[in-house]
């Protein structure tokens, strides 16, 4: 069987099938403390995992995601530390030229790391949103079958209310 661990139907009330980007107890949380009320119960008796196989252009695409978002990350935490250190050594620019050149280098050494995982994480993204359009009806099969009392339209789960 196909990993689907991290699909589930309806994160949010207007999109049907979403890779989870957290904990999705976060997500419940969310709902069960900053939604409407009369939107509670269905939000979350609708949001559930995929249980079936998707396409497996879509789980890898996500699994693309995953590495790329890793690595992003790790860019990002040392691209965070070296703006820190250069705004440091900016601050004491008069008594420290020599920590301020050094920090600018760790600085322009981290963005440019930082700007090639920004442009993975980007493409990678565009590859996951690629295969969800390449397989809206096979995802909405799956749907039907998965949510037989869904009350989705193609656009929200709450299609009597005019705007949420």
């Amino acid at each position: 069987m196909t990993e689907t661990s991290t699909f589930y139907w309806h994160i949010h009330h207007r999109v049907l099938l979403e890779a989870a980007t957290e904990p999705i107890e976060n997500r419940i949380a969310y709902i069960r403390n900053h939604k409407p009320a009369d939107e509670v119960e269905t939000r979350l008796r609708l949001l559930r995992p995929v249980a079936g196989d998707l396409p497996p252009e879509l789980v890898e695409a996500r699994a693309a995601l995953d590495k790329a978002g890793a690595t992003h990350n790790k860019a990002r935490a040392a691209y965070n530390k070296a703006w820190d250190a250069y705004n440091k050594a900016r601050a004491a620019y008069d008594k420290a030229r020599a920590a301020y050149n050094k920090a600018r280098a760790a600085y322009n050494k981290a963005r440019a790391a930082y700007n090639k995982a920004r442009a993975a994480y980007n493409k990678a993204w565009d590859a996951l949103n690629k295969a969800l359009a390449d397989h809206t009806g096979e995802i909405e099969a799956l749907h039907r079958v998965e949510c037989p009392d869904c009350p989705w339209d193609g656009q929200t789960i709450f299609p009597d209310k005019k705007e949420i």
